[in-house]
């Protein structure tokens, strides 16, 4: 089989467009990002995977391995909600709340190391991150971190919602204004 000259140098075209430096650096990034996604898929789909199971559970009252499809037509209501909730969709939701709960207790514990507020105030967040993070226990390692992220994040809102809602920084300033004002400085 012989080729054209024009379908020889259209071949060609084809071939440099494809191997030209921008197509195997965009290729790469997007082989990259692809393994960083999958990766990172990997790490929340056992957690994801066992709430999912045990919200179907829960609802059901029966055992994990329960088809909807037992429900019928009659029960429409719990079958609609079941089906929600044992979608890819719940699944995908679940995954991206385990994700980000995990990325928010890793940031609420550096926060408790690192952070300048005051020892009652980490000492609350601590607290409040341990009973999340019994609590997100059922989702395994990242259930727990996810738990304490939650946590984390209560004792916060807790804090701002009944405390002086001032910042160390904001207070240290105003005590420099007094000290300032009176005439000690």
């Amino acid at each position: 089989m012989t080729m054209s000259l024009m379908e020889k140098e259209l071949l060609l075209k084809q071939l440099r467009a494809q191997n030209s430096t921008g197509a195997v650096v965009g290729r790469g990034i997007a082989d990259i990002g692809g393994t960083a996604l999958s990766f990172a898929d990997g790490l929340v789909s056992p957690a994801a995977t066992r709430m999912q199971q045990r919200l179907v559970s829960g609802l059901t009252g029966i055992d994990k391995g329960a088809s909807v499809a037992q429900f019928g037509n009659w029960m429409s209501p719990k079958a609609n909600v079941l089906r929600m909730a044992g979608s890819p969709a719940a699944l995908g939701a679940m995954k991206v709340g385990v994700g980000v709960g995990a990325l928010g207790g890793v940031l609420g514990a550096a926060d408790i190391l690192a952070g300048q507020d005051s020892g009652a105030n980490k000492a609350m967040d601590a607290t409040a991150m341990t009973i999340g993070g019994m609590l997100g226990a059922a989702g395994g390692p990242l259930g727990i971190a996810a738990g304490a992220g939650v946590g984390k994040t209560v004792s916060d809102a807790t804090q701002w919602l009944f405390g002086d809602k001032k910042s160390a920084e904001e207070r240290r300033m105003e005590e420099a204004l007094l000290a300032l004002r009176g005439g000690q400085i």
